[in-house]
């Protein structure tokens, strides 16, 4: 039993060293927002969610409703594709500060694998002068 013990814990270290499904990266205020993601999987889909947190007076933070977001994804071959989005700021809300998590992109498919970066700009508005920060989660969907 206890020649067999070396092998069992080899094993369930095996099966414990797997690559995580997802990721996350948070940039604080007032960016660059610049996101690396390793999109090499070719065998899965990837979910794409942003958060982020609010801090001000209850006036600013109900007057909050969506923050522009531009966006611009730059393949591992440096073609790019932008586009732009509206995240609206509903969440959780407390007197002075507001969390925010919005889905943005389910079972994206890249068209070439490899690391890609996104890219967000955040145009003037007045959501972005009580913004803490941008959140990127990237999540793997076996399909």
């Amino acid at each position: 039993m206890l020649k067999r013990l070396p092998y069992l814990l080899l094993l369930l270290l095996a099966f414990s060293c797997r690559e995580p499904r997802s990721m996350e990266q948070f940039i604080a205020a007032p960016g660059p927002y610049t996101f690396r993601v390793d999109m090499s999987d070719t065998m899965v889909t990837y979910d794409f969610s942003f958060y982020t947190r609010l801090d001000g007076y209850p006036t600013e933070l109900q007057a909050a409703r969506e923050l522009p977001l531009v966006i611009t994804w730059i393949s591992p071959s440096d073609s790019s594709y932008t586009e732009q989005v509206f995240m609206p700021l509903k969440g959780q809300s407390t007197l002075f500060t507001r969390q925010v998590l919005q889905p943005y992109r389910e079972r994206v498919c890249p068209v070439e694998p490899g690391q890609w970066t996104l890219s967000v700009a955040i145009p003037y508005s007045a959501s972005r002068e009580i913004l803490r920060g941008l959140g990127l989660t990237v999540s793997k969907r076996q399909e």
